[in-house]
Parts: structure tokens; C-alpha cells; sequence
């Protein structure tokens, strides 16, 4: 029992150090209150000609915003951004910034550079450089473009390090490889000051009959630089074209495949309505949005907008006259919105018009109804509808931001929030981010600020407000986890010590049991000589009964294995007769004699008893 008491409480106390070596080594502690970043792109694969969209997830623990530089490089597909060195603000929390984008021209595999961001840390006082460590992999397919070759841009606007040299250079291989862009404006400003100069040309030619060999050969040279660069323009107009032409000629081919839109489709087709137009905007980042328009003979237009990313169409919404008229009266007819629609009529609001996002393939849409006071102050009515039937409605007005602003100002607790701020030269936004009020409550941010508000009619009531610093949550726990782990291995052991000398106690003061090895003859036969001494003294009833004991007890412990529980003469009679045993007559006499004492008129005496006690050892002593 000791022993197992020690092993449990040592399993406790290694579980409880593991724990604290894990959550608390160096690594655990301090890897949160460190900057991070990391690149991220919308696709890896991409089309000569398409552009590659970077991003940047950036992690910033410290609560608040910190002035940064990057150094990095990006070379895709011939276009080659190097950035020397650039300055920017990042704020406090983790998300995914817009970084650049970079066209790519030429096919193959290319690999982004190393991001290297420089800072101080605000705890430490120290400056500090981190670099991301994920390889991203851009894989440019296609074939190489005819008018662009390579591009280099250098951004340049602070010192990184010691690098005069270096940005002297960066700026020397600037100044050599300009971009193609830039080569090209250039050549649209010298198109426009030939062009002004051959309209002079042409008006002193009106003027003067004949011109000289001079005039003539500037004339014919500023003409031919004409000629080149509008030869310039119609590539890349033709070369626009072309892939204008293949990505119409690609979402036609997938549409044609998708099931949702060719039921939206036929469901326009039913109501009379035509295709018209398309709406296909160029690729950004290997995306694009469009719209397909469709028209039917009274003119009326409906429309079917979607999304497509790397050949894959989603978002698909259809709009048209009869679903909007359905959808209204859908509005309409729904007691909720009714409600919020008079409670804003009774405010002085009027409203304009609904808006509605599209159905999408489940017949879901979400709405917008938008109101107006003649002061210019504006309201909306903002949910969702499934098949007709509005749900999840809210609404919010410009009296409402007023009233939730002033609300706010009168808060002592916004107001601790916003000196504390302060005192570390911090400021609030302006602008308050409030979310349309459902069932009289909404919930409203400024900046690191959120609070929970309640509304009803035009009175406000703050419920809640809490401010987000920017720490994890591990920095928020962190210490007072260490103290409970350490209260917890301090309690531990110490029941451990108590458990273990209480053990100790008991154990030495529990006296030891030894257990009697049992001889059913000998034991059997001593209960016989006890019986004729009970008998010599008097004690007859008792003598009798402890022969009939004996004999029980003897074949309690000789008729095949031990039996837990006491005999009684039936018992053994009838065990006897099971295994066919020969003394069962002399066993059976014994018994009989050993009850008639049970009954008053029976008298003991001498001579009976010592035929019992004959029978009784000769039963046992066999």
C-alpha cells in the first residue's frame, strides 16, 4: 500500500515538472513578445503575363505600433522588384497585409526572396531583425511575351545599415535598367512632342512652297519614330486582346460545364430574358469577377455574376426584375422588418430603395433597405432571405452612432481606457465601427476598444467594454499559471509526506495476523477431548454439542475442497451419500444421539456419551 501511495504521488510530480519544463522553458515564454513575418501568395502557379500578389503575415505582440524597415528582393518571370531599403508602421495584433505585386513575363520556376524587417523591441529596448524562414515557390507558365523582356524597380527610402556604397550602386543599376514601363511612357511623351512638331513642320510646309534636304530628313526620321511607336501600341493592344479573347473563351468553356449556372441560365431563359453582354475584367492575382447580362424584349435587364479563381468558378448570383419584385414582397409581408421600417418612418427617416446582393443556388440573398431623413442623415435595414423569408435582420441608423458615441463619452471606464491610451502616446480612431443592433443589443470597436451596447429607441446603455493589448493569450496567463503550478507541486508534496508518515504510522501500529494452518484430524480430534471434558464437568448439553461440531468440522475440511461456511448435519449427510462414503450409517447414528439432548425428556448420562464420543473418534481418527 506504501509503496503504491509513492508511485502515484511521483507520477503527479513528474507530470507537473514535464508540464512547467514545456509551458516555461525560455523558447515558450519569450517566442510570443518577438515580431514575425512571413510571405504568402494567392496562387503558386501562373500564367506568362498575370500578376503575382504578395502578402505579408505579420505578427506584432507588443500592443503597439512599431516603425519598421524591410530589405527584400522579389525577382518572377524578368520583373525584379529589390528593395534596399523601405520604412512603414505596422500595428499591434497579427493579419495579413498587402505587400506588392509584380507582373510576371517569362516562364519558369522562381523562388521569392528573404524578407528581412529591422525594429526596436519595445520591451527591450533592443534592436532587433527577423527574416522569414518559409520558401514560397512561383511557378510562371506560358509562353514569353513579345513586347516585354525584364524589368527592374528599386525602392530606396531610408538606410538600413551602414550601405551608402550599396544604395549608390543600387541606384547606379537603377538608373541602367530602367523598366520597360517607364520606357514606354517615355516613349508616349516623345510620341506627343513629335506629333506637336510634325503639326509645326506641316504648318511651315504650308508656308513655305519647298523645304530643305534638312527639313525633309527630320521630317522623315520624327515620321519612321511615329511609325515605331504606334507599333508599340498595336502589340500591346493586339497582345491585350488576345488574352482578353482566351479568358472570355475559358469562363465560357467552364460555365458551360457548371450545373448552378446553367439552371440560373435557363430559369432567365423561361422568363424571356437573352444574353446581352458580358463583363469579364482582366485577371488580378489569377482572379477576375464577372457579370453576364441578359435582356428581354421590354428591355427589362437581369444578370449573373460570379467569381473565378485558377479556372474554378464559385459565388455564382442571379438577379433579375421578377426576382427583385418576389423578393420585396417577401420583405413586405414579414411583421419583423414592418417593425423596424415604421419605428424609422416615425423617426423622420423615408425610404429609398432595397438592394439585394443576388440569389445564389440555395435561393439565399442578402438585402439592404436604405433610408434617408431630408437633414441627410441615412439608415439601413440589413439581413438576410431563403427562399423569401427574411431572418437575421438588424438595422442602424446615423441618430443611433450619436447616441452609442455620447454614450461612450459618458462612460468613466472609455474614459480610463482612452488616458491610458494616451499615456502611452496611443490614440483612438475617429470613426466608430458599430454592427447593425439585433434584438436590441450591438456590438461597437474603436480601434483596440469593443464594447457591447444596448439600444432601445434613443436610449443607450453601455453593457460592456473591454480592450484587446495586443498579448496572446499565453502572455496573459503566463505568471499566474507559474504560481499555480508551483502551488500545485508545493501542495503535492506536502500531501505526499502526510500521506506517506500516516502509512508509516498504521503500519507499524497494526499487530500481525497470522493465520492458523488448519489439520482437520488433529484439530477435530482435540474438539472431542474438550467435549469429554465439558462432560466431566457438568456441562453435558455443551459436551454433545461439541461432538457434533467436531464431526462437522472434520468433513468440512476433508469432503473434496474446503468449504467457506459452517455444516450442518444434513449437510454432511447428504455430501456423504454424494461421494458414496462408508461411514455414513456410524456418521448418521452419531448425529441422532447428539440431538436427542435438544429435547427435555431425553437424560445425558454417562454411558450414552461415551458410545457418541466412540463414534465420534472413530469417525475422525480413520
Amino acid at each position: 500500500m506504501v509503496f503504491a501511495v509513492r508511485i502515484r504521488c511521483s507520477y503527479v510530480l513528474m507530470s507537473l515538472s514535464l508540464l512547467f519544463l514545456f509551458l516555461f522553458s525560455p523558447g515558450s515564454v519569450y517566442a510570443s513578445d518577438t515580431l514575425s513575418v512571413e510571405k504568402m501568395v494567392q496562387t503558386t502557379t501562373v500564367n506568362s503575363g498575370d500578376t503575382v500578389k504578395i502578402y505579408l503575415n505579420i505578427s506584432n505582440p507588443f500592443g503597439t505600433e512599431l516603425a519598421i524597415k524591410v530589405r527584400d528582393n522579389n525577382s518572377i518571370g524578368g520583373s525584379t522588384v529589390d528593395t534596399v531599403c523601405q520604412q512603414a508602421g505596422i500595428s499591434s495584433g497579427s493579419g495579413v497585409a498587402d505587400y506588392m505585386d509584380i507582373q510576371a513575363f517569362m516562364p519558369g520556376n522562381y523562388t521569392l526572396g528573404v524578407i528581412e524587417v529591422k525594429y526596436t523591441n519595445p520591451v527591450t529596448g533592443l534592436v532587433e531583425v527577423v527574416t522569414s524562414t518559409d520558401e514560397v515557390a512561383i511557378e510562371v507558365v506560358g509562353s514569353q511575351g513579345n513586347v516585354f523582356k525584364s524589368s527592374t524597380q528599386t525602392i530606396m527610402n531610408c538606410q538600413f545599415e551602414d550601405e551608402e556604397e550599396q544604395q549608390q550602386q543600387q541606384q547606379e543599376s537603377s538608373e541602367e535598367e530602367k523598366s520597360m514601363m517607364d520606357k514606354l511612357k517615355e516613349m508616349l511623351q516623345q510620341s506627343e512632342e513629335e506629333k506637336q512638331q510634325k503639326e509645326e513642320v506641316q504648318q511651315q510646309e504650308q508656308q513655305e512652297p519647298q523645304s530643305s534636304p534638312a527639313q525633309q530628313k527630320l521630317s522623315s526620321s520624327r515620321q519612321a519614330s511615329s511609325q515605331d511607336m504606334q507599333s508599340v501600341k498595336d502589340g500591346l493592344q493586339k497582345q491585350a486582346e488576345e488574352m482578353q479573347k482566351q479568358l472570355e473563351d475559358g469562363l465560357d468553356k467552364v460555365l458551360s460545364e457548371d450545373k448552378d449556372f446553367k439552371e440560373m441560365e435557363e430559369s432567365l431563359k423561361e422568363d424571356g430574358y437573352e444574353l446581352d453582354s458580358k463583363d469579364v475584367p482582366p485577371l488580378k492575382g489569377n482572379e477576375t469577377n464577372f457579370t453576364y447580362d441578359y435582356k428581354n424584349d421590354k428591355g427589362e435587364k437581369a444578370s449573373i455574376s460570379g467569381n473565378m479563381r485558377d479556372g474554378e468558378v464559385s459565388d455564382l448570383k442571379k438577379m433579375s426584375p421578377e426576382d427583385q419584385e418576389q423578393l420585396e414582397a417577401g420583405l413586405e409581408a414579414d411583421p419583423e422588418f414592418q417593425e423596424m421600417k415604421d419605428d424609422l418612418l416615425e423617426q423622420g427617416y423615408e425610404m429609398e430603395k432595397t438592394e439585394f446582393s443576388g440569389l445564389d443556388s440555395d435561393n439565399k440573398t442578402d438585402f439592404t433597405s436604405s433610408f434617408k431623413k431630408p437633414d441627410g442623415n441615412t439608415a439601413n435595414i440589413t439581413g438576410s432571405m431563403h427562399d423569401g423569408r427574411p431572418s437575421d435582420m438588424g438595422h442602424l441608423s446615423d441618430d443611433d452612432i450619436s447616441n452609442i458615441k455620447e454614450a461612450l463619452e459618458n462612460s468613466s471606464e472609455y474614459q480610463d481606457l482612452k488616458e491610458e491610451l494616451e499615456s502611452k502616446n496611443m490614440s483612438l480612431p475617429s470613426d466608430l465601427n458599430v454592427e447593425p443592433i439585433k434584438d436590441g443589443k450591438t456590438e461597437v470597436s474603436q480601434g483596440n476598444i469593443t464594447a457591447s451596447v444596448a439600444v432601445s429607441g434613443n436610449e443607450t446603455e453601455i453593457l460592456d467594454i473591454d480592450f484587446d493589448d495586443g498579448r496572446t493569450l499565453m502572455d496573459k496567463v503566463k505568471y499566474p499559471l507559474i504560481f499555480l503550478i508551483f502551488l500545485i507541486i508545493g501542495v503535492s508534496y506536502y500531501l505526499y509526506r502526510k500521506r506517506e508518515a500516516l502509512v508509516n504510522l498504521v503500519a507499524d501500529n497494526v499487530p500481525v495476523v497470522r493465520v492458523k494452518k488448519i489439520n482437520p484430524k488433529k484439530d477435530a480430534l482435540l474438539m472431542l477431548s474438550e467435549a469429554e471434558k465439558l462432560f466431566e464437568a457438568g456441562d453435558m448439553k455443551e459436551a454433545y454439542t461439541k461432538v457434533s461440531l467436531a464431526v462437522r468440522f472434520y468433513f468440512r475440511h476433508t469432503i473434496g475442497s474446503a468449504l467457506s461456511r459452517e455444516l450442518t448435519s444434513t449437510d454432511v449427510i447428504r455430501l456423504l451419500k454424494n461421494e458414496g462414503h462408508g461411514d455414513v450409517s456410524k456418521v448418521k447414528e452419531c448425529f441422532s444421539m447428539c440431538d436427542l439432548v435438544k429435547f427435555a425428556k431425553y437424560k445425558p448420562n454417562k454411558k450414552d456419551f461415551g458410545k457418541i464420543l466412540g463414534l465420534g473418534k472413530e469417525i475422525v481418527g480413520k
